[in-house]
């Protein structure tokens, strides 16, 4: 199973307070839980720029790592 985080905001005033890492905990165990044994799900995200330590310190790694490829996006404007 593949999940995607698309974005999680916090604002401002409310920042450095454990919401953003809250929010990424419930969703993670949620996903643990609906995990078979044996089964495996994989949490991608595209972390805003300069938040990447946020994630590493939950246990997301940077792609490309010794698993994974580039993480890549398309985005198209009219």
């Amino acid at each position: 199973m593949y999940y995607t985080i698309v974005d999680i905001v916090v604002q401002p005033d409310y920042q450095k307070q454990g919401i953003g890492n809250r929010i990424i905990s419930m969703i993670l165990e949620f996903v643990d839980k609906e995990t078979p044994i044996g089964g495996r799900s994989s949490i991608q995200l595209i972390a805003e720029k300069g938040k990447e330590l946020f994630y590493e310190k939950i246990g997301f790694k940077l792609i490309p790592h010794e698993f994974c490829g580039s993480g890549m996006r398309k985005v198209i404007r009219k």
